[in-house]
């Protein structure tokens, strides 16, 4: 008879979503359950409707260059959750154009479909997820590891993925695991991010814009992404090196300057802001990393995955989880528990 895996994931942004989708089908749909604390599953892949504009306010699109992402974007475009941006793209030295291109399909630059949120809502579909579940402690018992949420257990798991940024995922982890030398090793960054509606929609001469040499790193108009809402956004991105300086700064002040800093790129009048507000990311980037693209410790039974172990990408974070997903499949099917099962599932709370 075949030994039963359950197998537990924390965080469900692209790397812990991949690991619980490939996971889920070679040990069956119930064998697999994972755990955020946000009400919705995708990290930075984040998405918010504010008085009917749109805002993608993390990662504002991505490439793709793995042939097994590819087929998966595929299967997206095919249903409509994953599109091309196409249009001017720019690139500026603090406020002097050095720099400009056309993105077109020649070199796809993907986005969601209606909006970033929506593939991480496609990929978490078929899974058993249980939100708004912060995992605050994890207890290394005889035959697996034990999960608590505060005050409730989650129950007691045989493999435990954390798919979380390294300083959260150091947190839980044993202050003696071999893992806490790499984790402290990588240093996640900061970004502020500025979201800000038009009172009219206006021709920037560029749907987006990486800035270099300034407080700011990019300008896109969101609102200029396929199937997005009629009324104009625009997203700024701050340096993370300008966001760790001024970190624990008053919030409107963060924004006035970022502002200031669209303003002066763009010269867009204040009268054309109608509304604006500010999004702090603790662990909003990674950067390049040069050892493995995954850990794991087999007699413990226990791995972490994520960009932050490659570098801070949509495509990283994808590539990391697959080589943990390879390596987890070969030690369960040399340990004979390898099933095949349609993905069935859930989202819920607990």
């Amino acid at each position: 008879m075949r030994e039963k895996i359950h197998l537990a994931v924390i965080g469900s942004g692209i790397s812990g979503l991949t690991v619980a989708r490939e996971i889920a089908m070679w040990l069956g749909e119930n064998a697999v359950t994972v755990f955020e604390k946000a009400d919705r599953p995708g990290g930075r892949m984040a998405s918010k409707v504010i008085n009917g504009a749109d805002f993608d306010y993390g990662a504002q699109f991505f490439t793709v260059k793995t042939a097994s992402l590819q087929a998966l974007i595929d299967e997206m475009r095919a249903q409509r959750v994953v599109d091309t941006w196409c249009g001017r793209f720019i690139e500026f030295d603090h406020k002097t154009v050095c720099s400009e291109r056309n993105w077109d399909d020649n070199y796809p630059h993907y986005v969601g479909t209606p909006n970033m949120a929506a593939i991480p809502e496609w990929l978490a579909k078929p899974l058993k997820i249980h939100y708004e579940t912060p995992v605050t402690k994890i207890v290394k018992k005889t035959k697996g590891w034990q999960l608590h949420s505060n005050k409730t257990t989650l129950g007691i798991f045989d493999w435990l993925v954390i798919a979380i940024p390294p300083e959260q995922a150091r947190a839980l982890l044993p202050p003696s695991h071999q893992f806490q030398t790499t984790l402290s090793s990588i240093k996640m960054q900061p970004c502020f991010t500025l979201r800000a509606a038009l009172s009219e929609d206006i021709d920037f001469g560029f749907i987006a814009a990486l800035v270099r040499n300034h407080d700011i790193s990019w300008i896109s108009k969101n609102s200029s992404k396929c199937n997005r809402t009629a009324e104009p956004s625009v997203i700024v991105h701050s340096t993370n090196k300008w966001a760790q300086f001024h970190l624990n700064d008053d919030l409107e002040q963060i924004k006035h300057h970022l502002l200031e800093c669209l303003q002066g790129i763009t010269r867009i009048e204040q009268e054309s802001i109608k509304s604006s507000d500010v999004k702090r990311w603790l662990f909003a980037n990674a950067p390049r990393y040069s050892g493995s693209n995954h850990l794991i410790d087999y007699q413990s039974a226990i791995a972490v995955c994520g960009d932050a172990l490659v570098h801070g990408r949509i495509e990283a974070a994808y590539k990391s989880a697959q080589h943990l997903v390879s390596d987890l499949t070969s030690e369960f099917e040399e340990k004979g528990v390898f099933a095949h099962r349609p993905m069935a599932g859930n989202s819920k709370k607990i």
